[in-house]
């Protein structure tokens, strides 16, 4: 077993096999504008305050616009989003021109084609090493028919399959037994 205090880059690697969906964080900036990243160090934190948080690099040239905005969304993308991932996770000048969205209850961008949009209240900033951990309070979210979660995995985009076989559904056609035995 790799020891995870020697080599930091073997440890990135090692997290890489963990697949995650691929989200784009926005929030108004204090000039009116807006400001966008993409993350995938986004979670559910709680249903009962339903929170969720994400992460963001403590280099990050958008860290500060983060920490001061008392409201965020959360985009979740789908497979159609690709590129749309790439321009924001190396925001530049231009990372808004022509980009499909709309303005949420608290002035934050909810982009088109997402599968699943969050507006949250930002409640609490925690110190994470060589990140920051936002947490928010979710306020509004809607969900639309959409195609397949945008993936990552090993460093790549991916999409996802339902592969049920083997797993009996519960009477009310969920996978609560199933969830309830793991969880």
């Amino acid at each position: 077993m790799q020891d995870a205090g020697l080599d930091v880059r073997a440890l990135r690697h090692a997290l890489g096999h963990y697949t995650t969906g691929v989200t784009i964080v926005t929030a108004c900036t204090a000039a009116g504008g807006h400001t966008g990243v993409t993350v995938n160090s986004f979670t559910s934190v709680s249903l009962e305050p339903p929170l969720v948080l994400f992460c963001l690099s403590t280099r990050s040239s958008l860290l500060a616009a983060f920490e001061q905005a008392s409201h965020f969304a959360v985009n979740v993308l789908s497979t159609g989003q690709q590129a749309l991932s790439n321009r924001f996770a190396k925001p530049s000048v231009n990372t808004w021109e022509g980009v499909k969205y709309r303005c949420g209850a608290h002035g934050c961008a909810l982009l088109a084609d997402a599968i699943t949009a969050f507006e949250c209240a930002r409640r609490s900033i925690y110190p994470g090493g060589d990140h920051v951990i936002l947490v928010g309070e979710v306020l509004r979210f809607e969900t639309v028919a959409a195609p397949a979660p945008l993936a990552f995995y090993q460093g790549s985009y991916g999409t996802f399959t339902r592969d049920q076989s083997g797993v009996k559904p519960a009477p009310d056609g969920s996978l609560a037994d199933f969830v309830s035995y793991w969880g």
